[in-house]
């Protein structure tokens, strides 16, 4: 009997190790971190970074958050047509012509920007196409634009002039000189689009920074936050802050983005819809919110904003927070902001 009873346990164990190495087979591979940049879409860098079982899987994720970015790319091109696809060009090219099919994902960018003009207080408009454009040239050329030109432009820029019918699938713009410019609220859209699709698909350990629009997925693997800094204006390598973010977004605007410089004064390209001409009251305003395109379109309106109205308004702002930097190096920020720093 005593014979028998240690061959089963002898069995007993063998099983028991042989079950032991067959899960181990089995189980997942450590995730790995990986990166990879992107040049196609909404004229900037995308870099998009997360932590996958190989290679093979990080790039199917990427392929699925690039796809999605393409889409509202080319929803929000201002300049290209493409074949069988109505776009923004496309639009703007049928003002005062009539209603116009839109697709559904220029649909949602419509009414986002009309959201956004509401939530702003204006100061960030859609309808500003015809300003903007002109802005656009004189970084292009190094010159200034003409103030009477400006002034005529202002003329076209009613966000009540924008009629969009969702039931039926259509938009018209009323003025026939009337330009839309949707480069304050597609790129923060299209991020969040993309770290939604990214979510549904199962992805979560994931960071999208889509030209300084940057979206969390989740946390690192080991459990611990995606720590995330926001730039010095004065120094391109230098970090003034650096936030915890779980699944949140942080977006910045700043003076120093696409700018020109003439007889020492800066240009950028963030315009003031009362002054028709750079705002200068802060380098730079981010925004800590669980929405990327709400965090770009309050990017943009706060540094339209004087600081002291743009703290009233984030501090009635459920789950937002923000932090600006003043022309003399000062800074400011709203009272839950600090939570995030540890």
């Amino acid at each position: 009997m005593k014979t028998k009873r240690k061959t089963q346990f002898a069995a007993a164990g063998i099983l028991l190790s042989l079950l032991f190495l067959l899960s181990s087979a089995c189980a997942s591979p450590v995730p790995q971190r990986f990166s990879k940049t992107d040049f196609r879409f909404f004229d900037t860098v995308s870099t998009l970074t997360g932590y996958a079982p190989d290679r093979a899987a990080f790039d199917k994720s990427c392929d699925l958050a690039l796809g999605v970015l393409e889409r509202y790319h080319r929803s929000a091109d201002l300049y290209h047509d493409y074949p069988g696809l109505v776009n923004l060009k496309t639009l703007n090219d049928s003002a005062g012509e009539g209603p116009v099919s839109v697709p559904e994902e220029l649909m949602e960018l419509l009414q986002f920007g009309v959201e956004a003009y509401s939530l702003t207080g204006g100061r960030v408009n859609v309808a500003m196409g015809a300003v903007l454009s002109l802005w656009h040239e004189a970084r292009e050329n190094e010159r200034l634009p003409e103030g009477a030109a400006l002034e005529r432009a202002a003329e076209h820029c009613a966000i009540e002039d924008l009629v969009l019918d969702p039931a039926a699938g259509t938009a018209s713009l009323l003025d026939p000189e009337m330009r839309l410019d949707l480069g304050a609220v597609a790129k923060g859209y299209a991020t969040e689009m993309a770290a939604r699709a990214l979510e549904k698909a199962g992805v979560g350990s994931f960071v999208l920074d889509i030209g300084g629009n940057v979206r969390t997925l989740g946390e690192k693997p080991d459990g611990g936050p995606w720590r995330i800094g926001i730039q010095d204006p004065e120094r391109p390598e230098g970090v003034s802050l650096a936030l915890s973010l779980r699944g949140e977004a942080l977006v910045t605007s700043g003076s120093y983005q696409r700018y020109f410089e003439l007889d020492g004064v800066r240009y950028h390209h963030i315009i003031d819809p009362d002054t028709l001409y750079p705002e200068s009251r802060m380098l730079s305003v981010s925004v800590l919110t669980g929405d990327a395109g709400l965090g770009d379109v309050l990017s943009t309106g706060l540094f339209n904003m004087d600081p002291e109205k743009g703290l009233t308004l984030v501090e009635g702002l459920e789950g937002v927070e923000a932090f600006w930097i003043l022309p003399d190096g000062s800074t400011l920020s709203s009272s839950g902001l600090e939570e995030h720093l540890r």
